[in-house]
């Protein structure tokens, strides 16, 4: 079994980043569950969106102040030069914010969705109050929706899968993930690496 976050899929459905996707595709090829929390799906969907709707609205300053650089003599027709550029950027822009919504559905659909729970939500908090790792709101809203998960739910081998290095890797982060025999690992190969050796594909 496979745990993931939010950096999970903001690399494999927007960066489309080939360790990732490669995993992917080598976990569902061998029947390996992925589970993401829930609240790491809902932010991975509102950062992937605010990142476009940000972009988007940068074109529209831009064009804000073309149309006042269009006014000089002899720019007009440069300006409208740049606006046919801006004019594809936005529309690859549309498009992309479209099939981003879609493979996130799709994503979604293909994994595990542990819930946030109220009680999870309580000892989280309880955990992000007390500063204590991964210090984050969100990022204990992830780890206490996952053990939360384990506690519930076995598998010969489960593996958390996290870019979080910063935040997530301290001693009682790990023993915590140990106590419901589960190993986190930071790289994409090194989680490919355990289950190849795992299931003995070559």
């Amino acid at each position: 079994m496979l745990l993931v976050e939010t950096n999970f899929v903001l690399g494999s459905v927007w960066e489309r980043r080939q360790g990732l996707i490669y995993l992917a595709s080598f976990c569902h090829a061998h029947h390996i569950p992925i589970v993401i929390p829930e609240v790491a799906l809902v932010e991975a969907r509102a950062s992937l969106l605010r990142r476009i709707d940000r972009q988007l609205a940068s074109l529209q300053q831009l064009r804000f102040w073309l149309n006042d650089i269009a006014r000089g003599a002899g720019m007009r027709k440069l300006v409208q030069d740049v606006k046919k550029g801006m004019d594809a950027i936005e529309a690859e822009l549309q498009r992309r914010k479209q099939d981003t919504l879609k493979a996130m559905e799709t994503f979604a659909k293909s994994c595990i969705v542990a819930p946030l729970t109220p009680q999870v939500w309580t000892k989280a908090y309880l955990r992000w109050k007390a500063g204590l790792p991964p210090f984050k709101e969100l990022d204990c809203l992830v780890m206490e929706t996952l053990l939360e998960f384990l506690r519930k739910r076995k598998a010969k081998l489960t593996m958390f899968l996290t870019m979080d290095v910063e935040d997530f890797d301290h001693a009682n982060v790990h023993e915590a993930f140990r106590e419901v025999k589960t190993l986190m690992l930071f790289e994409p190969h090194d989680v490919i690496h355990e289950f190849r050796k795992f299931y003995g594909v070559a």
